[in-house]
This record gives C-alpha cells, sequence and structure tokens, in this order.
C-alpha cells in the first residue's frame, strides 16, 4: 500500500473531509512513508486507523480546538472562532432559523435578560408585577426549550462541575432547615428564594452549561445587541424619572441604581470584548459604548464601579503578546475619547462616589461592615458546618457570598465552593491566554471575574444567579476542551 492510500486510509484524514473543513487541511505538505522518512520536528504523531502505521504532519494544520467547538460563524463575527471542525458542521441550519431558542439566547438573556427589559416594564407596568413575572418566565421557557431542541449529541458535561452540584445541595438543606424547621425569616419569603434559587440559579446554570458548545458567536452578538438596545430603549422612555434630580442615581422602580449599573457594565464588557474585531461592530461599539458609559456613571454604584474595572483590569493582564498591547491601547483611547468628549465630569462623578466609601460617613458602608462581622462571628460560632443562611441581627444575606457560604455551611461545606470557585478561575485564566475559544467563553470568563469581585460586597448565594451561570460556563468550556484533548489522546495546547 503506496503512502498516498494508506493517507486515505487513516482514521483522521476521513474525519477532516467532512463539511467545515479548509480543503489546505486535507494536503500534508511533508514527505514521508512505510519504509522510514525523517519526521518534521514539532509536529504530532497519528495511527492509520486501516494499516495500524504510523503517520504524522497534518495535525499541524487542525487543533483540537477546532474539533471541539466546529461552529459554522457567520462572516461578519469571524473572529475568535475556535477553528472550524468535524463536532458542529450539521448544526448550521438547526441554530440559524431559531435564533431565540438557541443556546445563546439563553446565555444572554441568563446575563442581563431580566434587567433588559426592566425598562420597558417600569414604562407599560409600573404598579404590578405581572410585567416582570412575565419576562421572568418568558427567558425561563427559552431556557428550557433551547435545551428541549437542542440535539442530546450537542449537549456535554464535565466532572469539574461535580463540586458545584454539591455545594447546592448542602445550601438547599441549609436553607430548606432554618425556613421549615428553624421557622427563620427570609427575606423576601421562602416563595421568592427558592423560585429564583432554583429556576433561575440552579436550573438556569446546568442548562446552560451543558449547552457550551451549541452557543454560536453570530448568535450571540444578534442577541447581545438587541438586549442592549432594548435596555437603552427603556431607559430613555423613563427619562423623565431617571433625571429628577441630577445629584440622586439614576433608579427606576423595577431596577435599582446597582443592578442598572452592573448591566450597563456587562454590555460595556461585551462591546469591549469585540471591538475592532469587525468594521460593523466597531461602529457598533462606537455609538452603544458611550450610552452604556454614561448609565455606568450615573448609576452611581460603587460595586460596578470597582467590579468591572477590576474584570477588565485582570482580562487586559491575562492577555498574552500583542493582544495585550492593543487591548491597552484601545483601553487609552476609549479614555481620551471620554476626556475630550465631556472633560473631567464623568471622572469626578465616579471619584467623588468612590470617596463615600467611609465607615463613619456613609450608612450603606457602615451597614455592610456590620453584617460582615456579624457574618463573622456566626461562623466563629459554629465553624465546621454552619448554622444560619442569614446574618440574624437584620435578619438579611450579609453581602458577601464568601461569608455567607461559611456562616451558613461552615468550614467543611464551603469546601465545594471553594474547590468551584478555584476551577472557575483555572478556567478563566485558560481561556483567557489560550485566544481559542469562543466570545461566550471569554465573555463568560470576564463576566466571572466581575462577580467573584462584586460578590465581596453584594449579592447572595441564592440570588445570584449571574456567578453561578458564568462560573458554570466558564468551567464547562474549558474542562469540556481538556476532556476533548484526554479522549483523542492529543498533547497539543493540554494546558496553558
Amino acid at each position: 500500500m503506496t503512502a498516498r492510500t494508506c493517507w486515505s486510509m487513516c482514521r483522521l484524514a476521513r474525519n477532516i473531509s467532512k463539511p467545515g473543513f479548509a480543503p489546505s487541511l486535507m494536503r500534508a505538505n511533508v514527505p514521508h512513508s512505510h519504509t522510514g522518512s525523517r519526521r518534521p520536528p514539532r509536529e504530532l504523531r497519528t495511527v492509520c486507523g486501516r494499516c495500524g502505521r504510523m503517520y504524522s504532519g497534518f495535525l499541524k494544520w487542525t487543533s483540537p480546538m477546532t474539533q471541539r467547538a466546529n461552529i459554522h460563524y457567520d462572516t461578519s463575527a469571524g473572529f475568535a472562532r475556535g477553528g472550524a471542525g468535524r463536532r458542529f458542521a450539521h448544526l448550521r441550519g438547526y441554530v440559524d432559523r431559531r435564533i431565540w431558542l438557541s443556546p445563546a439566547a439563553a446565555f444572554a438573556l441568563a446575563i442581563c435578560g431580566v434587567y433588559a427589559f426592566a425598562g420597558l416594564v417600569n414604562k407599560f407596568d409600573p404598579e404590578g408585577s405581572t410585567g416582570s413575572i412575565l419576562v421572568r418566565l418568558i427567558i425561563v421557557l427559552i431556557t428550557i426549550g433551547s435545551y428541549v431542541l437542542l440535539p442530546a449529541k450537542l449537549k456535554s458535561s464535565t466532572a469539574a462541575l461535580i463540586p458545584m452540584k454539591l455545594f447546592f445541595v448542602l445550601y438547599t438543606c441549609r436553607l430548606v432547615e432554618n425556613i421549615y424547621l428553624s421557622s427563620i425569616s427570609i427575606s423576601p419569603g421562602p416563595m421568592m428564594v427558592f423560585s429564583v434559587f432554583f429556576v433561575t440559579g440552579v436550573g438556569a446554570t446546568l442548562l446552560i452549561a451543558s449547552m457550551d458548545r451549541a452557543i454560536r458567536n453570530a448568535d450571540l452578538i444578534f442577541v447581545m445587541n438587541t438586549l442592549c438596545v432594548i435596555f437603552l430603549i427603556g431607559l430613555y422612555l423613563n427619562r423623565d424619572v431617571l433625571f429628577v434630580s441630577q445629584d440622586q442615581r439614576m433608579t427606576l422602580d423595577k431596577i435599582n441604581p446597582i443592578a442598572m449599573g452592573h448591566t450597563a457594565f456587562a454590555f460595556l464588557i461585551y462591546f469591549f470584548l469585540v471591538l475592532g474585531k469587525t468594521k460593523k461592530l466597531t461602529i457598533q461599539s462606537a455609538i452603544l459604548g458611550p450610552l452604556l458609559l454614561l448609565v455606568v456613571v450615573f448609576s452611581r454604584s460603587r460595586g460596578a464601579y470597582i467590579a468591572g474595572a477590576g474584570a477588565l483590569l485582570v482580562y487586559i493582564l491575562l492577555l498574552k503578546g500583542s493582544k495585550r498591547v492593543f487591548a491597552i491601547l484601545g483601553a487609552l483611547v476609549v479614555a481620551m475619547a471620554i476626556l475630550a468628549s465631556s472633560g473631567v465630569e464623568l471622572i469626578d462623578v465616579v471619584i467623588a462616589r468612590l470617596q463615600t466609601i467611609n465607615v463613619d460617613a456613609d450608612q450603606s458602608t457602615m451597614i455592610r461592615s456590620q453584617l460582615f462581622a456579624g457574618a463573622w462571628s456566626q461562623f466563629l460560632e459554629s465553624p465546621v458546618v454552619g448554622r444560619y443562611a442569614v446574618e440574624m441581627r437584620f435578619n438579611f444575606y450579609p453581602h458577601n457570598i464568601y461569608l455567607e457560604s461559611l456562616m451558613a455551611v461552615g468550614a467543611l461545606g464551603s469546601l465545594p465552593f471553594a474547590a468551584h470557585i478555584v476551577l472557575a478561575l483555572r478556567s478563566t485564566v485558560g481561556i483567557i491566554r489560550s485566544g481559542k475559544f469562543p466570545l461566550a467563553a471569554v465573555l463568560a470568563a470576564v463576566l466571572f471575574i466581575r462577580e467573584a469581585i462584586a460578590g465581596l460586597a453584594s449579592g447572595s448565594l441564592w440570588g445570584n444567579s449571574l456567578f453561578w451561570v458564568t462560573s458554570a460556563l466558564t468551567i464547562s468550556f474549558w474542562y469540556g476542551y481538556q476532556g476533548f484533548l484526554a479522549k483523542n489522546r492529543n498533547p497539543e495546547i493540554r494546558a496553558y
């Protein structure tokens, strides 16, 4: 059998002939045969599925990320694609026809959907709760629908999510014990706590994390752009309420200043990631970015300032080589544009707001410090297994998810939570530094960093669904990729 004939019989050579692979991938520009030719340096070897002989060369053009994340992206969004390969070539028509029932829509709605529609709900249903309930119900149905419609062979799972699932069980047991056995009142009531935790937290997290392979760049870009426009239109329709007094924070009945600032910053992070990728996306970022920045600044949310800026800083520091340089230059250009357009007014607003972080002068900071102290004291009283899911003096969550974990399930129960965070951090570093993952993976990683920082002074374990969704999806992307490498016994890019 000649080398050319055996080449055509090779199992992986047959795979790369499937739709989605460039014709150049089928050419081996390295001469070799069964009789023993030289093997090129730094190339991977494979075994012919027909004759068992050793070959090398063609895997140089086909990376594992290419084979795992082969989603056919639109040409206008063909960046950070993760390659084009055999696993997703048949998904194109399925996703394109049902974009609002796609995994990308489920992910985008999970991270900013509720508050993106808050302005419209506040305008047309300011007094009642029907609009808010309807929005949440639609998001739940879209998430379930996208999961049901996705073929089973495209769903994934990873053992790296076991610590998170174990913590869910432990934390749920504590909530049940506190509410139903110890008769402890947890605001805003057991029905709201369990519905938010199980539906938008646990349920959405597990479903979206299992659909990581099917989140397409083109779909995610379309949905995120649409939600951003809806968010800004909703705020504009309520402009008479937003700017009643320029000395106060922007707020609405359906969205508080903290949520408004974090939602706007989530969109800002998204546009920062797509800035410069294509001409169309750059124009969209240039138009919508300044508007979002105004919302972030005048929401006067200190947590949004610190967590959002911290996440972008970590992202830039984790980039490698020229990508870091371009990201820094892009940030400088944006900063100069802000200074040129508004002078130092916006910066003064941010600095003035940050200077209010004072335990003695600011009531919010003082209450948070008392919540932290109370939560730590409760942890010390029962350090092994914990006792209460709320800070008992204020009967409220302590605005620190890490202290909340310690006081609720103790040091022993917090071990799975700590393991989950470590796995998410490892995944974040790998995704950002590799430069091979789709937009959804990078966006989830950066938003996880933001939520991990924001969790130090805001939010609760049962109510912070964005933390759970982004951390789980980040882990699913990274360790799903690592599992794919191990399954195919391929040492290329095993870790970063």
